[in-house]
């Protein structure tokens, strides 16, 4: 199925723009891509310095000025990475509920958006989605947890 290509979380979108993409990411290469809602979750945890997660404490232990540039590199996503648009993806999610799945927006988009690429889902090890990983197994996805 998968050429390579994955789909991304925003924990690990955050870590390849900031320079730090984890070796085992992409061992063979391949088309990086994300959703609409991994992206924009990742925005909402650096433009509201109130929102406290895994990602917010990440960024207020780094360097000053790390914050500053997550900023501005999340702001104009690179080029580099793939953006999903929900115009693509609406009719897959729909059909994902209509075959009995039960999942959260973030997740139907997640898993549509790998089974449309046909890419493999990855995952930080501190964002594991047990639901998502289920549901992944379940059709034939590809998913991976990637360590910190």
């Amino acid at each position: 199925m998968s050429r390579g290509d994955i789909v991304i979380d925003d924990h690990l979108l955050l870590r390849m723009i900031l320079g730090d993409e984890p070796a085992a990411l992409r061992p063979r290469g391949g088309r990086l891509s994300t959703t609409g809602l991994w992206y924009h979750r990742l925005g909402r945890a650096l433009a509201n310095p109130t929102v406290t997660g895994v990602m917010s404490r990440s960024l207020g232990d780094a360097y000053p000025g790390m914050g500053a540039a997550a900023v501005r590199a999340i702001t104009a996503l690179p080029d580099s990475v793939g953006l999903v648009s929900l115009r693509e993806l609406a009719w897959p999610m729909a059909q994902l509920v209509a075959d009995g799945l039960r999942l959260n927006l973030l997740t139907l988009e997640a898993l549509a958006a790998a089974e449309h690429l046909e890419a493999e889902l990855c995952l930080a090890a501190a964002d594991e989605n047990p639901p998502l990983l289920e549901a992944a197994t379940h059709r034939g996805v590809p998913i991976r947890l990637i360590a910190a």
